[in-house]
Parts: structure tokens; sequence; C-alpha cells
């Protein structure tokens, strides 16, 4: 599934169980490089979503202070 087709929390969710994955120690580790790799992928996505929703809400707060 594309990144940017998941929800926030789809993404969240993702990200918990390639952190307990990852922790178990129980993998490869290309296979815990691949992990990781995909983990990282998903907290950029998901900075990226918040900082667009940071901005919309500072617009709303802007426009209410007028």
């Amino acid at each position: 599934m594309a990144e940017e087709k998941r929800s926030f929390e789809e993404k969240l969710n993702r990200l918990n169980e390639i952190v307990s994955l990852i922790e178990q120690a129980t993998l490869p580790l290309d296979e815990n490089i691949k992990l990781y790799q995909e983990g990282k992928e998903l907290i950029a996505s998901m900075e990226k979503e918040l900082s667009e929703a940071e901005e919309k809400v500072e617009k709303i707060v802007n426009i209410n202070k007028k």
C-alpha cells in the first residue's frame, strides 16, 4: 500500500508493528534493515502530514483572531 493512501493512524500502527518486530531481535539482519528503512519512510511521511495539519490549524487560529 502506498504511503499516501494510508491514513495517519494506519501508518502509526504499522510503525508500532515495525518497532515490535525489530525489538524481538528474531529476524535476520537484512530483514531488520528493510523494516528500519520502511519505518524511516513512515516517519518522514507522518512528519510531513503533521506539519501540514499544523499549518491548517495555524491558519484557522489566525482567521479567528481577526
